[in-house]
C-alpha cells in the first residue's frame, strides 16, 4: 500500500482566527511521517483547479501513481479532479475526502489517524461521475462526483423528502440560505434553459441549482433539485407538505425531476453566484452534463464517517 499522497487543502474552510497556524500544524504532522508527497493549498487567486494542473504535469507525478487526499468539501474534491484530468483523462488516481465543516476546528492529530488508516486498509470503491463540457466557466471539461450546485446551498434545508433532517449540519446552511432574502431577490436569482432530449424548460428567476450523479442501479443517471424566487414561507410550506408524502407539493419552491441522460444547460443574468463553490463572473454560460464512467473512491475509517453523522 502507499504510504505517500499528493495532498490537496482547502483553506477558506479552515477557521479564519488561526487559517495559517492550522496549516502549518497539518504541513508539520505530514512531513514528520512522510506522508505528502506534494502539500498544495488553495489561495484567493489560486484555485485547486490551478494546483492540480501544475502537479499533474510535473514530470515527477507522471512516473508515480500515488493516491489523491483532499482536505476540504465535495467541491474541492470536483476541482482536484478536473485538473489531474484536464492533463490525462485516463490517469484515474484514487481520491480520498476529509470533510470539513466551514469555520469549525480541526483536530489535526485525529484527521492524521484517519489518513494514515484509510491508507493502510486501502478500501477502494467506484463512484460514478459526470462531466460538463462548454463554458465552465472557461472553454474545456469539468468533471464532478455526488453533485454540482449553482447558487446557494440548500441541500442542508432539503436534501429529500424521505430523509431524516440532520439539523446539527443543517442549521447553520439553512440560516445562510434565508439571510440572502434580507436582500432583493432579484440581485440573488438567474435564468437558466435545460434540453434534454426533446423535452426543453426555461427558468427566468432560480435561486439555486443542484444536478445529482445517481448512484448505480438507479433508473436515472441525474437528478435536478432547484428552488425557483419565491417568499420562503411557501418554500418551508412546500417542504413540510412533502415530508407528509404529498406527491409534487407545489409547482413553485423546491422543485426535483430526473435527468435521463446528456443534457444541454445554459445560465444567464448569472450575478454574485458560485458554481460549485467557485465564484463566476456575471454572464451567460453555457454546457453539456454527459455520463464519465466511474471513479475510484479511497474510504475513511467506518468510525471517522459515523463521527461525521452524528
Amino acid at each position: 500500500m502507499p504510504t505517500e499522497a499528493h495532498i490537496f487543502i482547502e483553506s477558506a474552510l479552515l477557521p479564519h482566527k488561526n487559517q495559517q497556524g492550522v496549516l502549518d500544524s497539518i504541513e508539520g504532522e505530514m512531513t514528520a511521517v512522510g506522508l505528502a508527497k506534494t502539500l498544495q493549498k488553495s489561495k484567493p487567486h489560486h484555485s485547486l483547479y490551478q494546483k492540480a494542473r501544475l502537479v499533474a504535469r510535473d514530470k515527477e507525478t507522471e512516473k508515480t501513481e500515488l493516491p489523491i487526499i483532499v482536505i476540504g468539501n465535495e467541491a474541492a474534491v470536483n476541482e482536484v479532479l478536473s485538473g489531474f484530468l484536464a492533463v490525462d483523462q485516463a490517469q484515474k488516481r484514487p481520491v480520498l475526502l476529509y470533510p470539513l465543516v466551514n469555520g469549525k476546528s480541526l483536530d489535526v492529530h485525529q484527521m492524521m489517524e484517519a489518513l494514515l488508516t484509510a491508507l493502510n486498509n486501502w478500501q477502494i470503491t467506484k463512484q460514478p461521475m459526470a462531466v460538463l463540457t462548454g463554458n465552465v466557466p472557461n472553454q474545456g471539461n469539468r468533471y464532478f462526483l455526488d453533485y454540482l450546485q449553482v447558487g446557494p446551498d440548500f441541500s442542508a434545508l432539503l436534501p429529500t423528502f424521505n430523509q431524516r433532517l440532520v439539523w446539527k449540519y443543517a442549521w447553520q446552511q439553512f440560516l445562510d440560505f434565508w439571510n440572502l432574502f434580507s436582500r432583493n431577490q432579484d440581485k440573488v436569482t438567474f435564468a437558466w434553459t435545460l434540453r434534454n432530449g426533446h423535452n426543453y424548460q426555461h427558468n427566468a428567476k432560480t435561486l439555486g441549482l443542484q444536478v445529482m450523479v445517481n448512484q448505480e442501479g438507479e433508473k436515472d443517471p441525474f437528478t435536478v433539485r432547484m428552488v425557483n424566487q419565491v417568499a420562503w414561507p411557501k418554500i418551508l410550506l412546500t417542504y413540510l407538505q412533502g415530508k407528509k408524502g404529498r406527491e409534487n407539493p407545489s409547482r413553485r419552491g423546491f422543485i426535483t425531476f430526473p435527468l435521463d441522460g446528456q443534457s444541454d444547460f445554459h445560465i444567464r443574468d448569472l450575478q454574485r453566484l458560485a458554481l460549485d463553490g467557485n465564484q463566476l463572473e456575471n454572464g451567460a454560460y453555457s454546457f453539456t452534463l454527459k455520463q464519465a464512467g466511474s471513479y475510484p473512491i479511497l474510504e475513511l475509517p467506518v468510525a471517522k464517517r459515523d463521527k461525521k453523522k452524528k
